[in-house]
């Protein structure tokens, strides 16, 4: 004889009113296992698993219509089915955590991006909602298009404003200050403290490959008049930043040249 727990012990138990049991009744979603002349509703452990199922999906986010059709489709078939729930609900959550993933580095990205211009720029937003919705593989097959297995991982290393790495933070504070002085001219004091800056930065993070620098900076500048291909990096950042750079590295080159004359 199969064991019977009535509607009462099931509430108890599973934290599930006795008002919303009788409703998954009514609605056809969990029928008791048997019903006394009293009325009286009874579970089964083939109630007891659905019932599970059903806090599982709801709580996933399904509705109880589609809980119910979900459910119905599996009725009159065995206990391999009833085990198939798991895969769906697995599945589910799975989808659930991409989504809020995605949500997640869309809130650091635009927080980033705050902390970047100091307002919130619709243009941006939509850039990168489009950004984040592109799926991995366009950008997988750009990166192995251009560049070698050694250079992905370089720059799959880079900042990503849609994390916290403190790399992150840097670059950000970097390109602000090279958007404020972007009028300042090359030899100039500021400028050629940032150009430094840029410069040490960049050999540290591309693993003093000099070539993959200019490689990869080619490929990123925007076409005249499109929209920057790494946020914050648009055409006249970059212009800015390659003339102090090229500063920088002229004056460098001149004292090194001067510096070999005298020990000659």
């Amino acid at each position: 004889m199969r064991d019977l727990y009535s509607i009462g012990q099931v509430s108890k138990r599973s934290n599930v009113s006795i008002s919303t049991l009788r409703y998954y009744d009514e609605i056809g979603l969990l029928k008791p296992a048997e019903v006394n002349e009293s009325g009286y509703r009874y579970y089964s452990d083939k109630e007891l698993i659905l019932l599970q199922h059903i806090a599982a999906l709801k709580e996933i986010g399904f509705t109880l219509k589609g809980i119910r059709n979900l459910l119905l489709s599996g009725e009159d078939t065995d206990e391999g089915s009833l085990k198939s729930f798991y895969k769906i609900e697995l599945e589910a959550i799975e989808e659930k955590r991409r989504k809020l993933d995605v949500l997640e580095k869309l809130l650091i990205t635009a927080n980033h991006a705050f902390e970047l211009k100091g307002k919130a720029d619709p243009d941006d937003i939509l850039m990168f909602i489009k950004a984040i919705q592109t799926p991995p593989n366009i950008r997988e097959a750009f990166l192995t298009e251009h560049f070698t297995d050694r250079e992905i991982k370089i720059i799959k290393s880079l900042p990503d404003l849609s994390s916290n790495d403190p790399k992150t933070a840097q670059w950000i504070q970097l390109i602000r200050m090279a958007a404020k002085h972007i009028d300042e001219e090359p030899s100039s004091e500021i400028s050629q403290r940032l150009a430094k800056q840029f410069f040490e930065i960049s050999m540290e993070w591309f693993d003093q490959d000099e070539k993959l620098i200019d490689k990869y900076w080619t490929l990123i500048r925007p076409e005249e008049g499109m929209e920057e291909k790494v946020y914050g990096l648009d055409r006249k950042v970059m212009d800015y930043i390659d003339r102090i750079v090229d500063w920088y590295l002229a004056v460098n080159v001149q004292e090194e040249n001067r510096l070999n004359e005298q020990k000659n």
